[in-house]
């Protein structure tokens, strides 16, 4: 809508899941390089925690797409079932398991027939389930340790999982102490320094090919105030002050633009 008038080729500041658009703070850097190690050093669970907007689902898809030259079978659960049952069927059907309806053993038996057959490929599988901490249930989170119990010759677990979760996952995790004691590798991701949240607007512009001054140096203090450093507040920040600025013919988005922008939102939001 707004973007012949600012010569972009995309709109840079949507919410989706574009990883063309990713952005690495040093801490979403650090959590790829230790997701990673874990996957290829075959460790069992992997926990990345953060408040919402963060990145967290960002990050797994960019997971999945790095994966995809290393030989690693990614299989992505969003939404998942807090009753164990429907817990499993998803994690049978996000590997291609054909028969997902079956009981409880006849889902662990085809997918561990299924981790085997890539096994046996030299194939590495990943788990990765996005909203973890909405699972709540202790006994769908027992469901994950039965499954990290499936293991190989030398004793290696034939999948990795990967939990994203906001905070509270944490918590969860210790309620179920034998799924605790797998946990390989943590982080938690923080909303980005102010440096950062620069740095992140100047790139997604850069990448839709326009202008990285259309945002005057005040206006990009006021994103971050306003957003704290939250990438999806500075989408939706960044979004509305390009629209808004547009429909004044403005030449720049100042900080004026930005609390205006701010203050929409509020009351859409509310």
């Amino acid at each position: 809508m707004y973007e012949s008038y600012w010569k972009l080729r995309d709109r840079p500041f949507e919410n989706d899941l574009n990883t063309e658009f990713l952005f690495y703070s040093r801490d979403h850097r650090e959590a790829m390089v230790r997701v990673l190690y874990a996957i290829l050093q075959y460790k069992g669970l992997v926990v990345i925690t953060g408040e919402a907007g963060c990145g967290k689902t960002f990050l797994l898809h960019a997971l999945a797409r790095e994966l995809q030259a290393r030989r690693t079978r990614a299989a992505l659960v969003k939404d998942p079932s807090p009753e164990p049952l429907d817990l499993l069927r998803q994690v049978a059907q996000a590997f291609g398991v054909r028969n997902a309806a079956g009981t409880k053993s006849e889902l662990v038996a085809a997918l561990e027939q299924a981790l085997v057959y890539h096994r046996d490929r030299g194939v590495r599988c990943v788990l990765a389930i996005d909203d973890a901490d909405t699972m709540e249930s202790e006994r769908a989170l027992e469901e994950l340790r039965l499954l990290l119990n499936l293991v190989d010759v030398q004793g290696r677990p034939l999948l990795t999982v990967v939990l994203a979760g906001q905070p509270r996952l944490r918590a969860q995790l210790r309620k179920v102490p034998a799924l605790a004691q797998r946990l390989a590798v943590s982080f938690a991701l923080a909303p980005l320094s102010e440096m950062d949240s620069a740095g992140y607007v100047s790139h997604r512009l850069r990448l839709a090919e326009g202008d990285r001054g259309i945002f005057d140096p005040g206006a990009i203090r006021e994103v971050y105030r306003s957003s704290r450093g939250v990438p999806r507040l500075i989408n939706q920040l960044c979004d509305l002050s390009l629209l808004l600025a547009a429909a004044e013919g403005r030449r720049q988005v100042d900080p004026r633009i930005v609390g205006r922008a701010r203050e929409e939102l509020r009351e859409i939001q509310q």
